[in-house]
């Protein structure tokens, strides 16, 4: 009877997705927001139709490990190097100047310092999903103000690998706990190199003995092996199960075995991903939205302004012109996949109240609800301030191959 139910569940979802994602997309809001759509339609907020929503969850988790497995794979060193100046210095002032303003507002939420900057750090980041998806489908990824929201983007895939990993030791609660776990945390940075060894001496071999049975499913069994093995040594350390996928990609990055990896992971991320998104909407609840609509509301449309001004500011140094600045604004304002995680490695300790996270979930999650209104807003208002011819070579993007450089020449807006 249980399996009976969860294959009905499975049902569901795939019903549910199959008419909201297309529809959503072709009204041009994007798959992100189609699956949030379907889980919240699914989810205890709309019609109650799962009953094993945790299961849904679980499995969204592993759309996360991939995802983080995909970003290492995609950081290899030549595209590291070649974008360095947009990703340590744009992306680093676009982060650290939000996170101080957000950190400066979060004393009206009556939390500690620590909350308060959590929360800063979780409101900074933009979504991934969403902005790298509109810049690739708008063909905005090779302009300049394109390259420099990229770089904003990798800078902020980055620093969550950091964050997850200091969390433990911020969420302490006593000086006592605090030495504890300072030597937990030396032990954590023994358990990293040691994992960093192991990538670089044991996943390649294990690659090259799997690619050489000439089986896909070998292949790819072993890949899989290898990033779960990763995620749960992390997640022994005490550290986030991510940061194991993340290292174990960045170790691929530069294999022989890049290309072939990123076939089938690209795909199985992407589907997981979709999951992932699911399970935000699956666990939106609409009646704290509606009892706390004016705080929410009030709080979304805050940090996107706040979010937008300094991007807009941003861009129209960088690039010389205020359109620039308008795009960058409307296409990183929006909260991300990224805050979720962050809050949600935060969930086991009293760091700040469920009300408060609530909140900011909430406002992140209408953020990317309203992100593609807000982009095409942007266009329009952009579209009246012509772009400076700027010519951008060697443009890089996240496409699933090895990198390739593209000359592109930004033209003047009609």
């Amino acid at each position: 009877m249980t399996d009976g139910i969860l294959l009905l569940d499975i049902f569901y979802y795939f019903v549910a997705t199959t008419i909201s994602v297309p529809l959503f997309k072709m009204m041009g809001l994007g798959s992100v927001i189609g699956y949030l759509v379907a889980g919240l339609i699914l989810g205890p907020s709309g019609l109650s139709l799962l009953q094993h929503a945790d299961n849904i969850q679980e499995i969204s988790q592993f759309g996360i490990i991939l995802l983080l497995f995909v970003i290492g794979l995609e950081l290899s060193p030549g595209r590291l190097k070649h974008m360095q100046r947009t990703i340590w210095g744009v992306g680093i002032f676009q982060f650290v100047a939000t996170t101080v303003v957000f950190w400066g507002g979060t004393s009206f939420f009556n939390v500690s310092l620590v909350g308060g900057f959590l929360i800063a750090c979780a409101l900074s980041l933009s979504s991934t999903a969403f902005a790298l998806t509109y810049l690739k489908n708008s063909d905005q990824i090779t302009k300049s103000y394109g390259q420099s929201s990229f770089g904003v983007l990798i800078f902020q895939d980055l620093v969550i690998i950091p964050l997850l990993t200091i969390i433990p030791l911020l969420t302490t609660e006593n000086d006592i706990t605090k030495q504890l776990n300072f030597f937990a945390i030396g032990k954590n940075v023994l358990i990293i190199t040691g994992s960093i060894l192991l990538s670089k001496f044991a996943l390649r071999p294990a690659l090259s003995l799997a690619y050489r049975s000439q089986s896909k499913e070998i292949f790819i069994g072993t890949c899989l092996m290898l990033v779960i093995g990763a995620s749960l040594l992390m997640e022994q350390a005490g550290l986030s199960k991510a940061l194991g996928a993340f290292v174990a990609g960045i170790f691929l990055s530069n294999s022989n075995f890049r290309t072939e990896v990123q076939g089938f992971s690209i795909t199985l991320k992407s589907m997981l991903m979709g999951v992932f998104f699911m399970g935000i909407g699956l666990s939106f609840d609409l009646s704290f939205f509606f009892k706390n609509i004016t705080n929410v509301l009030l709080l979304t449309v805050s940090f996107m302004s706040i979010k937008y001004l300094i991007l807009l500011g941003m861009g129209r140094i960088i690039h010389g012109n205020w359109s620039s600045g308008i795009r960058m604004g409307g296409i990183l304002c929006q909260g991300g996949e990224f805050g979720f995680i962050l809050l949600g490695a935060t969930a086991s300790s009293s760091i700040f109240s469920n009300q408060v996270a609530s909140l900011i979930t909430s406002s992140i999650a209408l953020s990317i609800f309203i992100a593609p209104f807000v982009t095409k807003l942007s266009e329009l208002i952009a579209y009246k301030e012509p772009i400076q011819v700027i010519n951008s070579d060697n443009v890089l993007e996240f496409s699933g191959r090895d990198d390739k450089a593209v000359t592109h020449e930004e033209s003047k807006a009609a």
